[in-house]
């Protein structure tokens, strides 16, 4: 066997390795800028709770005040809620409705102060984050159009994932003109 045969390979693959080691990109300065890091989506922010507060004859507590009472339940949130759609619906005629079926559309409507004369919530209502109504735990609301005047209104409870075990969800029986 030649040597020239061995010597001419193994000097390659030294040259190749030289370069590359020569060439190849190193540490970055202890200054350099970092690569961007694709940001995770934040995780919900819980709202602030009410107040609890005692009606008066002069002063009933209105559907809104539940929303998110201290001293209320999820399930009772959902009944709030669906309580203010409902009048919401009842009270505007179907040729003044708005479209009404995502939660940026209902939040909206309910907070709009020209529809009815006044708004059915009050738009600084700490169940409102980013133009959005939440439950306790933060979660949007999910709005589920079913006829022109029935929504159902469900919160994905603690987990956060619609149409599991511990939504807050609405009764099985079915009533008409209203939220359920």
């Amino acid at each position: 066997m030649r040597k020239d045969a061995i010597v001419w390979p193994v000097l390659a693959a030294i040259l190749a390795a030289t370069v590359w080691l020569v060439l190849r990109p190193g540490d970055p300065p202890p200054d350099a800028a970092l690569p961007a890091v694709p940001a995770r989506a934040p995780l919900p922010t819980a709202p602030e709770l009410l107040e609890p507060r005692a009606a008066i004859p002069e002063h009933p507590i209105e559907s809104w005040e539940r929303l998110l009472a201290r001293d209320g339940s999820p399930q009772e949130d959902r009944d709030a809620l669906a309580d203010l759609v409902t009048n919401y619906l009842q009270a505007l005629p179907d040729s003044r409705r708005p479209a009404l079926g995502t939660n940026d559309e209902i939040t909206r409507a309910l907070t709009d102060k020209d529809a009815l004369g006044a708004a059915a919530l009050p738009s600084n209502h700490p169940g409102i984050i980013k133009g959005q109504l939440v439950d306790r735990w933060g979660n949007p609301w999910h709005f589920h159009q079913q006829s022109a005047d029935l929504i159902e209104v469900r919160s994905a409870g603690p987990d956060g994932r619609l149409f599991t075990e511990d939504d807050i969800a609405p009764p099985v029986e079915h009533h008409n003109t209203q939220a359920r």
